[in-house]
């Protein structure tokens, strides 16, 4: 069994549709390695951003471990050659609260890659401006009427020129990018003013240089397509999203040894612009892109769609907000097998919101399921394509708003058709290698609400027939528990330990 990661197919063999999610571990850096419209400018209102001391809104803005307006702690990851005492000095903190905050048994024993929580710092804050509402991050309600397409083509860039072949499939620049903002369920405007701040791909029809090969600004080698640089760029706005919304945020650390931290009073959205802009600019650069300003991304915001604020709304996830009742996604009485826990919903970056399930039926390599994944409750099909199926539990139509069920990895041959209406209970399909990468057959169950990946482990817990599944705490890790039983994540088949049975 694989799990969830971004995977890019060049030329040959099953081009993915705008780097489609699959399971496995994504392959590229984090952190990239350094180079040897709705509404047009005059339609749009150009008054000011969102207030850094705006108060905050009730309701249940965090959907992962911690609550707000606490912020998450920030973390640390250990490099060679740290000790817990240069550790402190960096960060300008005690040893023991250090010690303390991390519960280290024994300190002399650091693990290159182990995430540190920073009790306290003297480190520097970033800028505490608000850059955008959360609402306006992911593709959630405020996105329903929007057309990237009928946006990009009035304001005549290279963006509404382009075309890219994707699984034999041609498509235009609007096109890829609203896939993207779909794959990865974040906001095409906000995709649209990073693209116009880094390339001016949305207004400029003649792009040179860097700005032509490099248009959403990643310039590491083997990424030069559209839909490549989308994906990167997608992906790491969400990791910083989801690490601020519980996961733990990195303190961020340039180039020269010094250290920024992030300002405690930012919202989701800011906290993830701000660390996809860190990955790819130095601190003066990155300084100038996250304030109010001339050059920054807020400035380039305005002048495509006005002020950010019209969009917002406001708790995106409302206090009252409850975990849907779902059932395994099988027939009763069949035994599957839990092979992979909370990990990305769409890639490594977005909230570990996903969980992998294998029918009993041996090995079946890429061989269709001869079972049905079936519904975990009552819904419409929204979305049916490539492996993929999006079931909306509101009714409404739209894949943005209420909670929709994810499934990736169905066959094509008998998976329920868009507009589908679905009994719990009903096929869904059957689970495969189609959609995203996947090495054998298996099924990736995810949920999202009004847009946003909902984490597994949280206020909103992933419950499947009386199954709490919770995160070890590693990607891919973790244990389903339901009253005394449990049952543990593992790449295996032995019944009283990852299997499930559905109605028992």
């Amino acid at each position: 069994m694989t799990i969830t990661r971004l995977r890019f197919c060049f030329l040959i063999m099953l081009l993915l549709a705008v780097a489609l999610a699959g399971c496995s571990r994504r392959q590229y850096p984090a952190r990239a390695p350094e180079a040897s419209p709705e509404q047009t400018p005059a339609e749009a209102s150009a008054v000011g951003g969102l207030s850094p001391t705006s108060a905050p809104v009730t309701g249940l803005a965090n959907a992962g471990n911690v609550a707000e307006p606490t912020p998450p702690p920030q973390v640390y990851a250990v490099e060679s050659g740290d000790s817990l005492s240069s550790i402190a000095r960096r960060f300008g903190c005690d040893v023991k609260d250090l010690i303390a905050a991390n519960q280290l048994a024994d300190p002399n024993m650091l693990k290159v890659g182990q995430s540190l929580k920073i009790p306290s710092t003297l480190v520097d804050a970033g800028p505490a401006q608000q850059l955008l509402p959360n609402s306006e991050f992911v593709n959630g309600p405020a996105y329903v009427e929007f057309d990237v397409g009928a946006f990009a083509a009035r304001q005549g860039g290279y963006l509404d020129q382009y075309s890219e072949s994707l699984d034999g499939e041609t498509l235009s620049g609007p096109e890829i990018l609203g896939l993207v903002a779909h794959h990865y369920s974040v906001g095409p405007r906000m995709l649209l003013a990073i693209l116009e701040l880094e390339s001016g791909w949305v207004t400029n029809p003649n792009p040179v240089g860097e700005s032509l090969s490099f248009p959403m600004g990643y310039r590491g080698s083997g990424w030069p397509l559209l839909s490549q640089q989308l994906a990167w760029a997608a992906d790491n706005l969400n990791k910083g999203y989801y690490d601020w919304r519980g996961r733990g945020i990195e303190v961020i650390t340039w180039e020269n040894g010094s250290s920024t931290r992030y300002a405690p009073s930012l919202n989701a959205a800011t906290a993830g612009l701000q660390y996809f802009f860190s990955v790819n600019h130095n601190q003066a650069e990155w300084e100038e892109l996250v304030s109010d300003g001339a050059g920054s991304f807020l400035g380039t915001y305005r002048m495509l769609f006005g002020d950010p604020e019209q969009y917002a709304i406001e708790p995106l996830i409302p206090a009252n907000v409850k975990s849907p009742q779902l059932s395994l996604p099988w027939a009763d009485g069949e035994m599957w097998w839990y092979t992979g826990g909370p990990h990305g919903a769409w890639n490594s970056g977005s909230a570990w919101a996903a969980l992998d399930f294998v029918p009993d039926e041996g090995y079946l390599g890429c061989q269709p399921a001869s079972v049905w994944a079936r519904a975990a409750a009552p819904g419409l099909v929204v979305h049916s394509r490539d492996g993929e199926v999006a079931v909306d539990l509101d009714g409404d139509g739209y894949e943005q708003t209420g909670w929709v069920l994810f499934y990736l990895h169905l066959a094509s041959e008998g998976r329920a058709a868009l507009g589908t209406r679905l009994k719990e209970g009903d096929p869904v399909g059957h689970p495969s290698c189609e959609g995203g990468f996947s090495q054998s057959t298996h099924l990736h169950f995810a949920r999202k609400y009004n847009g946003e990946w909902i984490a597994a482990e949280g206020p909103l817990p992933f419950v499947l027939s009386g199954w709490q599944f919770n995160s070890g705490g590693v990607e891919y890790e973790g244990a389903a528990r339901r009253g005394d039983q449990e049952r543990t994540a593992c790449e295996c088949r032995e019944a009283g330990f990852n299997g499930l049975v559905a109605g028992r």
